[in-house]
């Protein structure tokens, strides 16, 4: 009975290792399709969509910088009132909102980091009039 158990398992395992081999692989061969790298063209085209996608990734950058920032600021200022109001009612208003304003800025930084906004550098070229393939 033990065998038939053993041999059992060793066919469900190698089952599960090929479905998931079926499953990465496509995955892996279709996400090497998937680039916002430039062309390897040196035309006076090519510099210019270069010029172009490096202006778009800085903007990119940039709204994700003001993005987390305000996430931060929203999550700190959300955070101590909240924690000012629980603090209250044990009596200590002020640490409710040192630690109300600690764990918010800390979620709201993390949250305003996948805060895109539709500010992606496929949009941005999109809208500077390039196609995506």
């Amino acid at each position: 009975m033990r065998v038939h158990s053993i041999v059992a398992e060793r066919r469900s395992v190698t089952l599960l290792r090929r479905g998931l081999a079926m499953l990465l692989i496509p995955l892996m061969i279709a996400s090497g399709c998937a680039s916002d790298d430039a062309p390897p063209d040196d035309t006076p085209a090519s510099a210019a969509y270069r010029a172009d996608l490096d202006s778009c990734h800085s903007a990119v950058a940039a709204a994700r910088g003001a993005n987390t920032a305000e996430g931060f600021l929203t999550g700190a200022l959300v955070g101590a009132a909240h924690g000012a109001v629980a603090g209250a009612h044990r009596g200590g208003a002020d640490v409710g909102a040192i630690v109300g304003a600690s764990v918010g800025a800390l979620v709201g930084f993390f949250h305003g980091l996948r805060w895109s906004r539709g500010t992606s550098v496929a949009a941005c070229m999109q809208s500077k009039g390039y196609r995506r393939i």
